[in-house]
């Protein structure tokens, strides 16, 4: 088949078959943020548009907006407009928060009453472009779950999904039409945001010492998630892309926690999307070579990131050989050496050689395993790789 749309070839390569050619979807959440200031999904479409990428369009990630509002990730998540956003969507919790600005950052102290008793945090946030790149995450100063007592005051922060983000995904499906393919993006399990309320220091302790902590904030945030997700799905949005960069080996899990603890989760997330004949994609941007043998048994539809060393551990032609029949690839391009700190020739190098090792029969579309760098990746090196995925990316 030729002439293939975005969405046609993307979906044609996430069914593992050949499309007209190895669809172009660099991650360019980044680039979108920085050089349009919003990354809105119409937003996203013109900046595939303008390379003449093909584009997996998130729709409902944290950085643009949540499908419920994550008080727990951000403290000035939600619309200040109406009485029952910005905290007022918690009808059964008093909040008090103080907000201190400096040059540098804004630290927020917290106080939650909860029916259930109080949580208490603080946390600073760097500014964008001040020195800790464009996007910075908060820090956790203090976190807000300290002990399992607190698990129980935890549940009452998980606000009901947003109606004016949801009732957007019919107009926005038929304005994009098939320019992109938009896939439900959403941020409050553990391998995203989930895992906050304990900080990135407390959620790995949790592991080693209070491992039923840890399972119960999972169990949460996995709650909130499947009801996001299944919102949006009856919607119809045809892709669920999780992004499980939380929970990886990269950030210092053990791969016997990750099976027993993450991977059902996993697992149930799977089973939703395909209950509405959706396709899931599973996202991590570090080390994941020993956990694609698992998501190729519970039935992950394409693994997407494949970070090749040295930032990750995955050889593409290698996964390709053993799970090319099971799972779609997504991804094999190192954002930082070949993209943010190489040039245009090395880019076209690095995606001939990702086509040579994955690109036989279908089933791969060519990607960075994180979003580019805005401010030190020439907008030639994005040409260079439409351009080159073209000229060697043909079936």
């Amino acid at each position: 088949m030729t002439g293939m749309t975005p969405r046609q070839r993307l979906l044609t390569a996430l069914r593992r078959e050949m499309p007209d050619r190895v669809p172009c979807c660099l991650l360019m959440t980044r680039w979108t943020r920085y050089h349009h200031g919003c990354v809105c999904p119409l937003h996203q479409v013109k900046v595939a548009e303008e390379f003449g990428l093909d584009l997996l369009v998130q729709y409902g990630s944290y950085i643009w907006q949540s499908v419920s509002n994550d008080y727990i990730y951000a403290p000035g998540s939600g619309s200040t407009r109406l009485a029952d956003s910005f905290y007022g969507d918690l009808p059964d919790v008093n909040v008090e928060m103080h907000i201190r600005n400096e040059r540098e950052a804004v630290w927020y102290e917290r106080t939650f009453r909860t029916p259930a008793g109080e949580l208490h945090d603080v946390i600073q946030w760097a500014r964008p472009n001040a020195g800790f790149g464009d996007g910075p995450n908060p820090h956790r100063v203090e976190p807000l779950v300290k002990t399992p007592r607190d698990v129980e005051a935890l549940k009452f922060l998980y606000p009901a999904p947003r109606r004016d983000v949801l009732s957007d995904i019919p107009l926005v499906l038929e304005e994009i039409g098939e320019r992109a393919l938009p896939a439900a993006f959403d941020c409050t399990h553990a391998g995203s945001w989930g895992l906050e309320p304990l900080g990135p220091e407390g959620m790995l302790i949790a592991g080693i010492e209070e491992p039923e902590l840890l399972a119960a904030v999972c169990r949460l945030a996995q709650d909130a998630h499947l009801r996001n997700l299944r919102a949006m799905l009856e919607l119809g949005l045809p892709v669920v892309w999780d992004s499980w960069f939380q929970c990886g080996p990269s950030v210092g899990w053990s791969l016997e926690t990750y099976r027993t603890l993450f991977l059902p989760l996993v697992k149930e997330t799977v089973e939703l999307a395909h209950e509405f004949g959706a396709l899931f994609i599973y996202q991590d941007d570090g080390r994941m070579r020993n956990l694609i043998p698992l998501l190729a048994e519970i039935g992950v539809d394409a693994v997407s990131g494949l970070q090749p060393p040295d930032v990750g551990d995955v050889i593409l032609k290698d996964v390709k050989a053993q799970f090319g029949g099971r799972l779609a690839l997504m991804g094999g391009l190192d954002p930082c050496y070949t993209f943010d700190l190489g040039t245009p020739a090395a880019v076209r190098a690095a995606v001939r050689q990702a086509i040579v090792d994955a690109g036989e029969g279908g089933g791969y579309i060519l990607a960075t395993g994180e979003a580019v760098d805005p401010t030190t990746t020439p907008a030639e090196s994005i040409h260079a790789a439409v351009q080159a995925t073209r000229e060697y990316g043909s079936y």
